[in-house]
């Protein structure tokens, strides 16, 4: 008992699991709004959810019932695989998690049916000219709560693979940047959703639902991701250095400092992260050494190596 109350009061252990908090309540967030607002209206948005319209629109005549959750589990567990293959163990094992459980929340709220109310009130029998409202109504509360779902599964420093995967495929063996790659795979399914379903008002819809998303995970995410540069004083320099390119995967800088009031020579530890790794990398310096002086700035870029790379733009003569 009390070996797991002094595992409970770890800090990074209480870390971890709100970040599995977060990660599992995204991505619940991002299948509730997927079932309830997109696929009972075959919007095609991008990413596994569009996928599984455009397949599904074939397959479901078949088979006789609706297919997405199906095919979003084929496609999540393909590109799972493919990330172990093209992105390593660590990586693969970093997005295991959302990867399976957004299907599975995806099968339980199709299967349950909990969410009907909503999809039946948007689309109703006799709704004839006003059928058009309710699908844009779906495309913008469906792309508002896929994007908070997307943006606190972000939070909680994790992702819901899925196009992502392939997006950083691309981006590790091309040019081509991950956000880059992202659109172009997202438009591309929009496209062929457009094709394929033969529903041009509906396909733009989708596109706005996109847009919809990607404004709702700048809102939550993106503005709290910005940059931080920790300057650190303390005795276990060696030990703090270790934990931040080991663990963090950052380089650091050393800096010969005098104390103004001691006048003893000091080491500073300078070193640039993400903020979504404060938490856990003041947690680590509040256990290596509670008594370090620690001076943390916010950055809202930080270009070099480990970030976006410095480039350099030709002026034309």
């Amino acid at each position: 008992m009390q070996t797991l109350k002094k595992w409970l009061s770890n800090p990074k252990t209480k870390q971890v699991l709100i970040n599995y908090c977060l990660i599992t309540f995204g991505c619940l967030i991002l299948a509730a709004g997927t079932v309830a607002f997109l696929l009972p209206l075959d919007l095609v948005t991008g990413g596994v959810s569009g996928v599984s319209v455009i397949l599904n629109h074939y397959l479901e005549p078949i088979f006789g019932f609706p297919t997405q959750d199906i095919i979003a589990w084929i496609v999540q567990v393909i590109l799972l695989v493919a990330s172990f293959i093209f992105l390593g163990k660590k990586f693969t094992l970093h997005t295991i998690y959302a990867t399976l459980l957004y299907p599975a929340f995806l099968t339980l709220f199709m299967r349950t049916h909990v969410l009907d109310f909503i999809s039946d009130a948007l689309n109703p029998a006799e709704a004839g000219d006003m059928q058009i409202v309710y699908t844009l109504l779906a495309g913008i509360f469906g792309g508002a709560f896929s994007g908070a779902g997307v943006a606190v599964t972000f939070l909680g420093d994790g992702s819901t693979g899925g196009f992502d995967v392939l997006a950083a495929i691309v981006a590790k063996h091309t040019p081509v940047k991950e956000g880059l790659a992202t659109f172009i795979i997202d438009a591309l399914i929009v496209v062929v959703g457009m094709v394929c379903l033969r529903d041009i008002p509906n396909g733009l819809i989708g596109i706005l639902s996109a847009l919809v998303c990607a404004v709702m995970v700048q809102y939550v995410y993106v503005n709290s991701n910005t940059y931080v540069i920790a300057d650190i004083i303390s005795d276990k320099t060696e030990d703090i250095m270790k934990y931040v390119h080991d663990e963090m995967e950052h380089a650091t800088t050393v800096i010969d400092v005098v104390g103004g009031y001691t006048g003893a020579d000091r080491k500073m530890l300078r070193v640039a992260f993400h903020r979504k790794e404060l938490t856990s990398f003041r947690s680590y310096i509040a256990e290596t050494d509670p008594r370090a002086f620690v001076s943390f700035t916010q950055a809202s870029m930080i270009n070099g190596e480990g970030f976006a790379p410095l480039v350099s733009k030709k002026r034309k003569k």
